[in-house]
This record gives structure tokens, C-alpha cells and sequence, in this order.
């Protein structure tokens, strides 16, 4: 039997801010682990009361009620019926007042769960709230306003050049040939949409996605109908950065993205070409199979197939279509991934995230289907449940989510990579620790290779598992040498050779792996290629299509330290094979940049079909529920606007991404661990300074004066040189010390990055390519204050700014700290 994917049941769920919603939330219908979510926050009102509104969407609902947890959910504030729920007919909502008991503490976040019964089944809704205790509420409605009349002006090409204009910084960075992406240094004219036609735009949703007393990250969502030679609909995401002064707001970053949304309808055919309007190069997923006489393509979380065959469009799959279109089945908390189609059409791909509607509605997961062409319907396989966000889970899935054969999928949950049964409806972990592994993927998905680079003893072998066999073979270097992981080409696995003897410390004190041979091996583990150049040694490379550039430098035996030497490359004599079909992106005078479908045969619009599948039904659930790994501890989430950008063991790399577009870093217990932003003027340690000023440590070991003045800081008083002498490294002794902290190595970071731990009173350590270390204890808009012990008694001092990040770049930024949750 088969049916239509049912209708979405669930009521959303507003904030009420001066009577505007904010801050849409989507209700769960399984119990959520609410440090797993970190999503939008709200501020209370100064006695701590919210407002908040829920539309039913012809639903009823009944018995709410409240909790307010810690941010990792360990501990229960408060739990609490809420009386006060007004019911109105003609608006279809239900009003909920209540106030939060004087049991949570000033400026410091929690996590809200409102719950309500809804059609049997108890419905929660999570957000994160704040209370400052005063009426400025870190300024939100300042703050709030400000992005509000932004957004409206920029439809006012009269007003914007005198309201908006002085709060860009538009540049020559800015790109100006898209409408998909225009961000803080894009022309005026760009922000004000250009020679657009603007017919009409929604009522934007507002999400307060970060908030603190100075700054406040918002994100505007909403629709444009674009009119001109084609009408599109379009998705506009709307992102703004702001700080808040009492002379006026700063605009910290914009970013605005917009995408089509397609229609499988016949005016979007042209002969030879399929378009798909206006759309982010990064936003369109596209695959065809061997012979390129189908393929299949997802664009705004709707996945669709051709037949060029037959000449048969399908729409396989999404949670909204022109019947189902309200801010529920558009919620845009998944993501649709092809992983595989056949000669005959047929298509798998997994859904991961929020889902919408169907019968997994108010669940968040992973569900893998596979489309049958021939009988026009979709049949789900699998559904994987999660307890975490849908953020977390898509960031999880675009990791690895790749079909071994029809009966195994292969996805990363956790910090595991998982084999999926889907026939048996079982699971295994394949690799443990993935994440702590570096790893590669040729494009065919076929296998995967990994290594752990974490220490030198990981750099001994690669190994390579067929993911149709699980079948794992190991690659080992000779005696004396290492063995580095650089990618695939095509198919073909890229490794380079070391030997012990070749690896020396650059200037700035990290090591550099210098490879004397770079190899290429194919899929059966034949050498296909070894590369060595006389005097040279490969230290980077860049694998592109069938070329692959080295990165080399030679050895200079007077300085003691390696030295560039030219550019080589190594050419693959296979061709780079383009697709029958092919996705581009094309310049138009009405749209700008655009993407279109090339098609390798001409099609006829009028005899196009347009198909609408229909899901298989089955008895029983197919769910696997996953248990947590084991190793699951000590993860980073990296945030930018409201998605998980990347997860990852590595703190440095973490930060390093984190930093790059001014977002935010949490643990797995959803606390910060760091975010962009909100800076004092100025902070100085002064407890660290009044205990070492005026003392001479330059006769001593400066590691083990740091490490110790840290730790005395925290109260925390050991024999440092001892265990210095036993072996321990710094972050050993840091972990042994400091049980309850977080220990944080943030080598090659940006010294900038370090302020926000000085704003914390936090200490950094910094240590330099020469073995000696120096404490980082202050900051203000010029200097950085350091602790030196080679100083002697003017051990404390100001050093400049850009001197300092000079100086720690210099020495390869080697910096450590710690964090107490």
C-alpha cells in the first residue's frame, strides 16, 4: 500500500517581544538531551516573565507546563505548571504568561522547556533564556529594532542611502556579480537588491541566535517574489552581528543569502537546460548516474530525479510543497542527501535533521529511502533517532553519509563512524574515535581512509576500508619513516613518505614533515606513482582534478632549518570526465548569477511529465536507535548564525573556524567555550600581577614559573619542576592540576582570539620556538599585557598589539589555557 506523506500536526510555538513573534520554535515529540541544543535565546522580562504564543494549527492543546534546567541539563531549576492560558478562537492560538521562580541567577543562560499535550502525545519546546536582572536586557530591543529597520529599509532604495549606507563597509571584497550572497562589502546597490524587481516579501521570522550585554547575532528569515522575464519565490536568509553602545549601535557583519525555490512545473524548461533561478553555489546538490541518463538534485531541501529518457521529472521528497507551505512544513532543520542513483533511476538518499511532517513528525534523525522509479513510490529503509539537535545531526551527516551497497549505510554519530544495516535494521561501529582521525574520501564514496595525526606513533600506517566489504587493508612505511595522508585523486589514493631523520622544527618551533616521496596508489592497492625529486622535499600539496601541486622546500644546512624551493605538480594521464548532464552556474542581465541544468539531449516542455511519489507503508518501525559512544567526551561544536558548522575533537581547529566567521564554540555540555565579541575596553589579571611583580624569575625555568603561577592563581600549589623533570607536558600537568577544567591547546591560533579568556581572568600561556614561555594577564585597545619571566624584576609590562601578534606568529602562536565549566 501507499499514501501521501501525512500532514503536519504539531502547533509552533513564539516568544512574544512587545507584543512581535520570535524566536519560532518547532515542537519535539521524544524527550531531547537539552545540552545537545543550543538554538535561539530570549531574554526574560526584569521579573523574570515571558510571554509566549501557541499557534494550533486547528490543534488542541492542553496541560502546559514549564522546566527551566542548566545548559547541560544536569540539574532541574524549577518545574512548574503554567495557569495562565488564554485561548482565541479567531486567531487559533493559545497566549501562555508565566514567571520564572527568583531561583535562577543573573546573566547567566539556562534552558526552557515548554510542554504541552498535543493529540496524546507530550510536545516540548526548547529554547534558552537569560535574566540581567535590570530592564536594559543586554538592550535587546535596541538591539532588535536596529536589525529590523535594516532589513525593511533595504526594500527603500530612497531612504537606505541616508538610514543604512554609513553602516556598511562595502569594498572591493565585496561581490557584487550574485544576488544568492551579499554580505557588509557589498555595494549599496547590492544591498538594496539591485535592479531586482522586489513584487512582494513576508513578514520576516526573527531568531536571536546569540545575545550578551554588548553584542547580539540575529537571523531574518523570510520570502521575496522576484518578478522580470521569470517569477521566482525565494528563500532569504538575513544575518546580523551587532554591538550596542550608548551612542549608537555598530553593525559587526551582515550577510544576506537568497535562493530560489524550484517548481517542477514546464516553464522552468528551456530545450536543453533546466533552470533553477537564482541560487548559492554551495547550495545545490547534484548527481547523475554512470551512463547520464538520469540524475537527481536537491535545492532548498526538496530532492528531485530526471529521466532524460523518457522525459519524466520527479519529485521525490520534501516537507513542503503548494499545499503544504505554512512556517511548519518550511522549516528548513534538514537536509536532503543523494547517496546513490542507478541506471534505472532508482535513487537512495537520507534525510537528517528535524522532521517536518509524516510519520517521524517532531522527531529528529536520520532516514534513508530509496526512490523506485518504476513504480513511482518511496519507501523508507531506515530511521536513526537522536536526542540532540537537528543542527548537530545535519553537521553530523554532511561529515560522512555514504551507501556501502543497498543493504549498508555508513554514517559518523557521535564520534563513531556507524555501519547501518538496512535490511537488518542492526548497527555496528566501524571506527572508533573518527573524529580524532584525519580522513579521505575519493568522490565515488566508495572507501574511506583514515589516520591519526594526534601524535607521531598515528603517522605509522593509513588504513583504507571498502565500505561495500568492510574490508580493511593497512599501508605501513619502511623502518624509520612516516606515512602521511594526503587525499584522493579520482579514485586513487595520495600519500607522501618521511623519514625520522628529515623532520626538524621550523622557526617557529613546529615541526615539519618533509616528504622525500609523494605516492599513488589505486583502489587495489597497485603504486601507480613515486614521486621523489633530488635535494627537494614536499611539505604541502593541492589535489585538483587530476593534477596534484606540491609545496616544496630544501634542506639549508647553515641555518639549520628548511627553505621554500619552487612549485612542482604531478599529472594524472586519465581525463577528467564531465558529466552528460551537467550543473552550471550562468551571468544574466535580469538576475545576475544564475544555475541551470545542462541537459544532454534537447527536451520538448510540452510532452514533460511531472511526478509526485507516493510512500510505501509498512507494519512495525524500522528505527535503530544508536547507543552514545563511549568517547563521546570532550567534543567541540562550532557555530555560525544557527548551524553547526563543524564538530570536532580539536580544540585549535575549532577555534580556528570559530574565529574565522566571528561565531561560537560549545562543549558537549553546551557551554561556551568560546565566542566573538563582547570584549571589556580593558582587563588586566590583577591577583597575577600584584603576586609576581617586583620578583626576579629570570635564573629560573620560565615553563615551570608560568605553569606555576597559573595554577597558584587557582589555588592549586605542586611541585611544577618536578613533574616537569618526570616528563609531564605542560597540558599533562595542566589536566593532573585542574580535574575540573577544560585544558586547551590553541596552537596556530590568532592572538586576538586569546582575549576572550583575559576578559575572563583567565590566564594564557604562550610559548615561544626558543623552549622559553610568558604569560598573557591583560589587554586593553593597544597593548597586551605580559608576564615575562626572562624580565626579571620588570617581569610585568605592556607590550603593543601588533607587536605582540607579531611576535607570537613569529614563534608559531603557540598558546595554552584552560576553561572551568
Amino acid at each position: 500500500m501507499t499514501a501521501q506523506m501525512s500532514l503536519a500536526t504539531l502547533p509552533t510555538l513564539s516568544l512574544i517581544e512587545n507584543e512581535n513573534s520570535l524566536c519560532t520554535l518547532y515542537g519535539y515529540t521524544s524527550e531531547m538531551d537539552v545540552k545537545y541544543i543550543h538554538g535561539t535565546i530570549f531574554p526574560t522580562g526584569v521579573n523574570r516573565e515571558i510571554t509566549a504564543v501557541m499557534n494550533l494549527y486547528g490543534q488542541d492543546a492542553t496541560n502546559f507546563k514549564f522546566e527551566v534546567r542548566t545548559l547541560d541539563g544536569s540539574s532541574l531549576v524549577e518545574s512548574t505548571q503554567i495557569d495562565s492560558a488564554s485561548k482565541s478562537a479567531a486567531k487559533d492560538t493559545v497566549t501562555l504568561n508565566f514567571q520564572i521562580k527568583d531561583l535562577i541567577d543573573e546573566n547567566k543562560e539556562y534552558a526552557l522547556v515548554i510542554m504541552a499535550d498535543v493529540n496524546d502525545q507530550t510536545v516540548r519546546y526548547i529554547s534558552r533564556i537569560v535574566w540581567t536582572g535590570d530592564e536594559e536586557r543586554y538592550y535587546f530591543d535596541e538591539k532588535l529594532d536596529f536589525v529590523k529597520h535594516f532589513s525593511e529599509t533595504t526594500f527603500d532604495k530612497e531612504k537606505a542611502p541616508e538610514e543604512i549606507k554609513t553602516y556598511l563597509e562595502s569594498n572591493s571584497s565585496g561581490d557584487n556579480t550574485s544576488y544568492a550572497k551579499v554580505n557588509i562589502n557589498s555595494s549599496l546597490n547590492q544591498v538594496t537588491w539591485g535592479d531586482l524587481e522586489i513584487k512582494s516579501h513576508t513578514d520576516p521570522e526573527v531568531l536571536t541566535v546569540d545575545l550578551h550585554k554588548q553584542t547580539g547575532s540575529f537571523l531574518l528569515k523570510y520570502q521575496v517574489t522576484v518578478g522580470g522575464e521569470k517569477e521566482y519565490t525565494c528563500n532569504v536568509e538575513e544575518y546580523f552581528r551587532v554591538r550596542y553602545t550608548k551612542d549608537r549601535i555598530y553593525l559587526l557583519n551582515y550577510e544576506r543569502t537568497m535562493d530560489s525555490i524550484f517548481t517542477p512545473d514546464k516553464s522552468e524548461f528551456d530545450g536543453g537546460e533546466i533552470s533553477l533561478g537564482i541560487a548559492d553555489t554551495d547550495n545545490i546538490e547534484f548527481t547523475e548516474n554512470e551512463g547520464g541518463s538520469a540524475f537527481a538534485f536537491v535545492c532548498q531541501d526538496r530532492l528531485f530525479s530526471y529521466n532524460v529518457t523518457n522525459n519524466k521529472l520527479a519529485f521525490i521528497f520534501g516537507f513542503y510543497d503548494e499545499n503544504n507551505n505554512d512556517t511548519r512544513c518550511m522549516y528548513q532543520g534538514n537536509s536532503i542527501q543523494i547517496l546513490n542513483i542507478d541506471e534505472a533511476g532508482n535513487v537512495y538518499f537520507s534525510v537528517a535533521g528535524y522532521m517536518n511532517r509524516g510519520i517521524h513528525e517532531g522527531k529528529v534523525g536520520i532516514a534513508v529511502y530509496a526512490y523506485n522509479a518504476s513504480t513511482n513510490t518511496v519507501e523508507e529503509q531506515v530511521f536513526i533517532p537522536s536526542n540532540q539537535s537537528e543542527d548537530i545531526i545535519m553537521a553530523y551527516a554532511k561529515k560522512i553519509a555514504t551507501l556501502g551497497n543497498s543493504s549498508q549505510f555508513y554514517v559518523i554519530l557521535g564520534s563513531d563512524l556507524l555501519a547501518v544495516d538496512l535490511e537488518g535494521r542492526t548497527y555496528e561501529s566501524v571506527i572508533s574515535n573518527m573524529l580524532g582521525c584525519e580522513y579521505e574520501m575519493p568522490e565515488s564514496g566508495e572507501m574511506i581512509a583514515w589516520q591519526d595525526k594526534s601524535s607521531r606513533d598515528g603517522l605509522k600506517s593509513i588504513n583504507i576500508m571498502n565500505f561495500a566489504t568492510q574490508a580493511v587493508t593497512t599501508i605501513e612505511p619502511d623502518d624509520g619513516e612516516y606515512i602521511i595522508l594526503l587525499g584522493y585523486m579520482d579514485d586513487d589514493l595520495v600519500y607522501g613518505v618521511v623519514k625520522e631523520e628529515d623532520i626538524h622544527d621550523d622557526q617557529m618551533g613546529n615541526p615539519v614533515y618533509a616528504m622525500y616521496s609523494i605516492r599513488i596508489q589505486d583502489k587495489e592497492g597497485r603504486l601507480l606513482e613515486n614521486y621523489k625529486s633530488e635535494g627537494n622535499f614536499t611539505v604541502g600539496t593541492l589535489i585538483k582534478d587530476n593534477q596534484i601541486i606540491l609545496s616544496r622546500v630544501k634542506w639549508n644546512e647553515g641555518t639549520g632549518f628548511y627553505e621554500e624551493s619552487t612549485q612542482d605538480q604531478i599529472m594524472s594521464t586519465l581525463e577528467v570526465e564531465e558529466g552528460s548532464n551537467i550543473l552550471e552556474y550562468v551571468n544574466t542581465d535580469a538576475y545576475k548569477l544564475t544555475a541551470r541544468i545542462s541537459l544532454k539531449n534537447s527536451v520538448t516542455a510540452a510532452s514533460l511529465k511531472v511526478l509526485t511519489p507516493s510512500q510505501t507503508l509498512y507494519e512495525g518501525s524500522r528505527e535503530v536507535p544508536v547507543e552514545k559512544s563511549s568517547t563521546e567526551n570532550n567534543m567541540f561544536f562550532v557555530y555560525n548564525k544557527d548551524q553547526v558548522t563543524d564538530i570536532t575533537v580539536d580544540a585549535a581547529d575549532a577555534l580556528n573556524k570559530a574565529y574565522a566567521c566571528k561565531g561560537v564554540i560549545v562543549d558537549n555540555s553546551n557551554d561556551y567555550v568560546w565566542y566573538s565579541g563582547n570584549l571589556l575596553t580593558s582587563n588586566q589579571i590583577m591577583s597575577i600581577t600584584y603576586n609576581v611583580e617586583d620578583k626576579n624569575y629570570s635564573a629560573d625555568n620560565s615553563t615551570e614559573v608560568c605553569l606555576r603561577t597559573m595554577l597558584e592563581f587557582e589555588g592549586i600549589n605542586v611541585d611544577v619542576g618536578k613533574m616537569l623533570e618526570e616528563g609531564s607536558t605542560a597540558e599533562e600537568i595542566l589536566a593532573q592540576s585542574l580535574p575540573g577544567a577544560t585544558i586547551l591547546e590553541y596552537d596556530g591560533c590568532d592572538m586576538n582570539a586569546m582575549l576572550y579568556y583575559l576578559n575572563q581572568d583567565i590566564p594564557v600561556m604562550v610559548r615561544l620556538s626558543d623552549g622559553s614561555a610568558m604569560l598573557l594577564i591583560g589587554f586593553n585597545s593597544q597593548n597586551i599585557v605580559l608576564f615575562n619571566p626572562a624580565k626579571g624584576t620588570a617581569s610585568v609590562y605592556k607590550n603593543g598589539m601588533n607587536d605582540s601578534i607579531d611576535l607570537f606568529e613569529e614563534n608559531g602562536n603557540h598558546f595554552l589555557t584552560y576553561l572551568y565549566k
